[in-house]
């Protein structure tokens, strides 16, 4: 057997598991066909993951913390809070393109947990993608010096929306131009609701 870090053996099984569920689907994601595809022993799993819930929950983590990185990075380069929401989209696009069976397979783990476990892990994994929209609209608007005329957590609510519509139809048509000009569409759309920041008077202290 190989002598690998825990951590590398964690990523190869995550990465086994994408591949699974891709080929076969949810229903073909077993423990056993896992650890073949990744061409380890059993045991490896159970090391590591506690349940095949948690395996399907790090594979998940694993492909939403590469889009949340590549968007924080773009959306923390921007200079306008337009040029933010366009780039992190994006940024998006871009890891969407590289692979679009990661995210095929988050998309089938989705709809399993719905059925599954209707108010529980799906819900808690769009809590965690709403979570990051609202820090990187808050940050973006004092970048840019300006305020949001809506609840944050309103206009994050629906980038994750237009997120979703992105994502469904590029994985339909494999168009990443036509993503790109949908991306710039709704991020001029949300300048809509912005207004310059108020400064605070001197005279306030």
């Amino acid at each position: 057997m190989r002598r690998i870090p825990v951590a590398q053996r964690r990523e190869e099984l995550v990465a086994a598991a994408i591949r699974v569920i891709v080929r076969g689907g949810v229903s073909a994601l077993t423990t056993r066909a896992v650890a073949t595809e990744a061409d380890m022993p059993l045991g490896a799993i159970h090391y590591i993951f506690e349940s095949q819930d948690d395996l399907m929950a790090a594979v998940v983590d694993a492909v939403t913390d590469e889009e949340r990185i590549a968007a924080e990075s773009r959306t923390l380069e921007s200079a306008s809070v337009e040029d933010a929401v366009r780039d992190g989209l994006e940024a998006y696009i871009a890891v969407l393109e590289r692979d679009p069976t990661r995210e095929l397979a988050v998309m089938e783990l989705g709809l399993f947990a719905r059925r599954k476990d209707p108010s529980g892990r799906m819900r808690s994994q769009w809590m965690g993608y709403y979570e990051t929209a609202t820090d990187l609209l808050s940050i973006a608007a004092l970048r840019s010096g300006i305020e949001w005329t809506l609840p944050v957590s309103d206009l994050a609510r629906s980038l994750i929306a237009a997120l979703d519509g992105i994502t469904t139809t590029f994985l339909a048509d494999g168009d990443g131009v036509a993503a790109r000009r949908t991306a710039a569409f709704f991020a001029s759309a949300f300048t809509v609701h912005t207004r310059p920041a108020l400064k605070e008077s001197p005279d306030a202290h």
